[in-house]
């Protein structure tokens, strides 16, 4: 019953307090559930699994001539730049431009292959790597704006930025 002895009249009250307590809480775990499903739904990408055939024809010749024979495990349109990305079997990751030319080729720790760098990178930059750093290798080379940037496998990271020439900007230790 009404747990305080000798205050029956305020049970009324009582009742509807404790009504409105339980209301609100029932309604505070609503909101909080409805902003953990806002937040899943929210979160998700706006990326769209395509099939390689959807790739740019000038992607789809970068990835036979760069990656010949390696199994392609995804391919996504991407809604901002670069619009697609293909990851492959090997652990390497390219993205593209929209217009098919590639935007970054990232070995996710696995070095870059020779014939790649040179033939992609002003040989400016290939030099550079291989007289400054002798002993690492380039595991993530990126198109900008402004021009290139690598990624070295060094310990700490190193990043380095060129312009479109191949001359550097900016050598950051991560």
């Amino acid at each position: 019953m009404f747990p305080y002895d000798g205050f029956e009249k305020f049970k009324p009250v009582y009742d509807f307090n404790n009504r409105i307590m339980k209301t609100n809480i029932i309604y505070s775990r609503i909101s909080v559930l409805m902003m953990i499903i806002w937040g899943v739904v929210s979160c998700g990408d706006d990326d769209q699994k395509i099939s390689y055939s959807k790739l740019p024809e000038l992607s789809q010749q970068f990835i036979e001539t760069y990656f010949e024979g390696v199994i392609i495990t995804k391919v996504e349109k991407k809604s901002g730049e670069p619009h697609y990305k293909v990851d492959l079997a090997n652990g390497f990751e390219v993205r593209f431009f929209e217009s098919g030319e590639w935007q970054a080729v990232d070995g996710n720790g696995t070095s870059i292959p020779y014939k790649m760098q040179i033939e992609l990178l002003p040989i400016k930059i290939v030099n550079y790597v291989s007289e400054n750093f002798p002993v690492a290798e380039m595991v993530e080379m990126s198109r900008h704006n402004y021009g290139l940037e690598i990624e070295l496998n060094t310990n700490p990271e190193t990043e380095i930025h060129f312009d479109k020439d191949g001359n550097m900007i900016v050598n950051a230790v991560e």
